[in-house]
């Protein structure tokens, strides 16, 4: 056993399979995952430790077993997602998208990495497909050891309905914060200006392309609400604060939870697989 379930929490409640979801999310050392009702409700949230770089037959080892320890069994459920983090991405709206055509979508615009897939997410809330590369071995340990799992880029998860709906009459400016990166998608009255990412080396990276964001697409003029999620502090939401007048945790859909013990939980850390 190679791999270490370094937080899991559950709820007892007992919900047939077809009524569950199971999102899992990549991290930089691993995965975090939730299973949540049709109804949303959050029954299980976990975050795993393992080598992404194993061989695959040990990758497929650990996934199967973290999710075994923590009871959660990936068949016969409703939905079934892995979040992966591109940064070679294009939006195609759909009355423009043509399937023959999705890896040379990708390739006008760049060379796709070696050891990459390409693959293709349909967001009902926009109306567009989003193409983008994924590791290919990750990937496929993943689809492996959970037959059915729905590949899904964090930007795609990002331009979502609760999201949408929160820029009806002013502008949010969502940013996903991670290690050496962050993820920004700007929406404005329920449609979506630019989701990008961008290299941060330090906090003061990710304000100035925040910063400038705003700039480029005069919100600093209009109803203004930035929300952050991902790898957040009090002490880097409080430098926020120090430049935008309304700041927010984003924490994903609403959710009921399902054991008080969740009520602690800084669920703004794994917003992309809650929402």
């Amino acid at each position: 056993m190679s791999y270490k379930i370094n937080s899991f929490i559950a709820s007892e409640k007992e919900v047939a399979s077809y009524e569950k979801r199971l999102s899992i999310c990549l991290t930089s050392n691993g995965f975090s995952f939730s299973v949540t009702t049709v109804q949303d409700e959050l029954l299980a949230i976990g975050d795993v430790e393992c080598n992404l770089k194993a061989s695959m037959s040990e990758m497929i080892a650990d996934i199967k077993g973290a999710l075994s320890d923590a009871h959660i069994q990936p068949f016969g459920l409703k939905e079934k997602e892995l979040v992966v983090f591109s940064r070679q991405f294009v939006w195609v709206p759909q009355h423009l998208y043509d399937e023959k055509k999705q890896r040379g979508y990708l390739e006008a615009l760049c060379t796709i990495d070696a050891g990459c897939c390409v693959a293709v997410d349909y967001n009902e809330h926009i109306k567009s497909y989003i193409v983008f590369s994924a590791d290919n071995g990750i990937v496929s340990a993943f689809k492996i050891a959970v037959p059915g799992l729905a590949v899904r880029c964090q930007h795609s998860k990002m331009v979502n309905a609760t999201v949408l709906n929160n820029s009806e009459m002013k502008s949010v400016l969502l940013m996903n914060v991670r290690n050496g990166e962050a993820d920004f998608a700007v929406m404005c009255n329920k449609k979506l200006q630019i989701s990008n990412t961008f290299d941060c080396a330090n906090f003061d990276e990710t304000i100035y392309h925040a910063l400038n964001l705003t700039k480029h697409f005069h919100l600093e003029d209009a109803l203004l609400v930035v929300a952050v999620c991902g790898d957040i502090d009090r002490e880097r939401f409080a430098r926020l604060r120090e430049y935008f007048p309304s700041v927010a945790l984003y924490t994903g859909r609403s959710l009921t939870l399902t054991k008080p013990e969740m009520q602690h939980l800084p669920i703004y850390r794994s917003a992309l697989i809650l929402s």
